[in-house]
């Protein structure tokens, strides 16, 4: 048995909180979010009431709502450096570059700006790198991560329980070169590299062995603006190449192509619908030739620090067995779908800024894949395939402890099931518990 994604942990939706620039006349009288929403109604003008729901709206992720009423004060008071330098940067953090650049020059005319010098530098030093066109993001992770496996042979018989302990890491990146087009068109090369060491029983034999983890992906993909049609409508276009380690010698070797269209209906809410199809043929041990995927994910920000994802996803694949079904065909057709939602929650906002927000969520997957042992067991007459059947929940935390270091932790429980195999009696199940910690470094 092995877990439903050994690095389900390493691509996760989180809502971020970002510290403000610099310091408006009256922050250091910080209030709740819902409180400086109600005074900012019943205080009309009022400026600490503008300034305080700033920042409680910008840490929330509220930036329609700071940027309207940063405007505001901007229309009543145009020489407010402290402001017009908080609307430079949450343009910037929203990819507005131009119009940050712009401000930050209107900044540049403004008496006392040599108060603000070196946060303008700073910032106007990002927003031309940014309107360069090219973007570099990286994160590098490690830590380590406990396992406690079980699993079950039959209906009553012999247990097989295995414990891991053992270190993980990873590497990610992804370089975005801005076409300078009106639709803010892109090319993006992405990959990730990861390893870690997991417990399964890859054969389908009901031995339990630990096994290196590795994996890794690249992409090359040209998206594409289509404001004509939704005013954040995208298209991706591209090519990806990935790799996978099961254990027992099988591993996963996949080259392809994907379009994802997705759309932002709001600044912090995303859906997509992405169509994959890639070849297998380099793999090892897996027997499939061909697979198609698809999948459908949604984000939304449903109140302040709050978020909901869910997603849907499938597969289809193509392949041949060296060992003939009952019907005298070499050719199979394995299948398989899952679904899953979660719920962020912004935890925690420190007085510097720095954020603290956990995730807890659940995942469930049905599928119909060919079972290894009916091509690999000599007692086997003919290739056979069986159901697969897994959930998991898990619980998961991510802390700024510094402005580009996270520290990450969660734990996590599931089930799986394997039965209609070849060999009714040795149909199995099992349970796995996981805990893990860890740091990232992120920077651009």
């Amino acid at each position: 048995m092995k877990r439903i994604n050994r690095f389900r942990h390493l691509s996760r939706f989180a809502l971020a909180a970002i510290p403000a620039m610099v310091a408006l006349p009256a922050l250091a009288d910080s209030i709740s979010y819902h409180n400086a929403f109600e005074r900012r109604v019943s205080e009309t003008g009022d400026r600490a009431s503008l300034d305080n729901f700033v920042v409680e709206a910008a840490r929330r992720g509220q930036y329609d709502q700071a940027l309207s009423t940063l405007e505001e004060i901007i229309f009543r008071t145009p020489n407010d450096l402290g402001a017009r330098l908080a609307l430079a940067r949450i343009y910037y953090q929203i990819a507005d570059y131009d119009t940050a650049a712009a401000h930050l020059e209107q900044a540049l005319l403004t008496p006392g700006w040599e108060d603000f010098a070196k946060e303008i530098e700073e910032l106007k030093a990002r927003v031309e790198r940014g309107q360069r066109g090219l973007e570099i993001r990286m994160a590098v992770s490690a830590g380590g991560a406990y396992e406690n496996t079980t699993q079950k042979i039959g209906l009553s018989g012999p247990n097989d329980s295995e414990e891991l302990t053992s270190p993980y890491g990873s590497i990610e990146g992804v370089i975005i070169r801005d076409l300078q087009t009106a639709t803010r068109d892109e090319i993006r090369f992405g990959g990730a590299l990861l390893y870690g060491r997991s417990l399964g029983d890859p054969d389908f034999i009901g031995s339990l062995s630990a096994f290196d983890a590795k994996a890794g992906h690249f992409n090359i993909t040209f998206s594409k603006g289509l404001p004509d049609i939704i005013d954040t409508l995208r298209l991706d276009v591209g090519g990806y190449g990935r790799f996978q380690t099961y254990g027992g010698g099988r591993d996963l070797q996949e080259y392809g192509a994907e379009t994802v269209v997705s759309v932002q209906p709001t600044v912090e809410s995303q859906i997509k619908a992405n169509l994959g199809y890639g070849w297998l043929g380099n793999s090892h041990g897996l027997y499939s030739d061909r697979r198609m995927r698809a999948g459908l994910t949604g984000d939304l920000r449903i109140a302040p620090g709050v978020a909901v994802g869910a997603h849907v996803s499938g597969y289809y694949d193509w392949g041949t067995t060296p060992r003939a079904f009952t019907d005298g065909s070499f050719d199979f057709n394995a299948h398989g779908v899952e679904v899953g939602a979660s719920v962020s929650h912004l935890l925690h906002v420190f007085a510097d800024g720095r954020s603290w927000v956990h995730e807890a969520g659940v995942r469930y997957s049905r599928e119909r894949i060919l079972d290894y042992t009916s091509v690999t067991s000599l007692g086997s007459p003919n290739a056979d395939l069986a159901d697969r059947e897994a959930w998991e929940i898990f619980w998961d935390h991510t802390v700024q402890i510094a402005t580009h270091v996270e520290l990450g932790f969660g734990v996590s429980y599931g089930e799986e099931k394997l039965t209609d195999t070849v060999f009714p009696s040795v149909d199995r199940s099992g349970e796995t518990w996981g805990a893990r910690a860890g740091l990232t470094y992120r920077f651009n």
